[in-house]
């Protein structure tokens, strides 16, 4: 049976933004924007400017500077430069 989510942890230089179990995230990559759902492959992309979303029971929306995200077997860190919750 497929994980229907998975651990996601934002950070920036300031601190921990937001930790929990998402479905879903949305991320500004810089060749373009990316989706991540459970069970993608593994991958390192470096982060624009622009809005990360994250679907966790409810949709939230950062808004994220540079930095880069990391995904692999179920689990996600976003570590920006500068974020705050929109």
């Amino acid at each position: 049976m497929a994980a229907k989510s998975f651990e996601l942890t934002l950070a920036s230089k300031e601190g921990p933004l937001w930790r929990g179990e998402a479905s879903q995230v949305e991320v500004p990559a810089l060749g373009g924007g990316l989706t991540f759902l459970p069970g993608h492959a593994s991958m390192l992309v470096l982060l624009a400017k622009g809005e990360m979303k994250v679907k966790a029971g409810k949709d939230l929306s950062f808004a994220i500077e540079g930095g880069f995200a990391s995904f692999d077997r179920d689990r996600m860190v976003v570590a920006v430069d500068s974020g705050r919750s929109e």
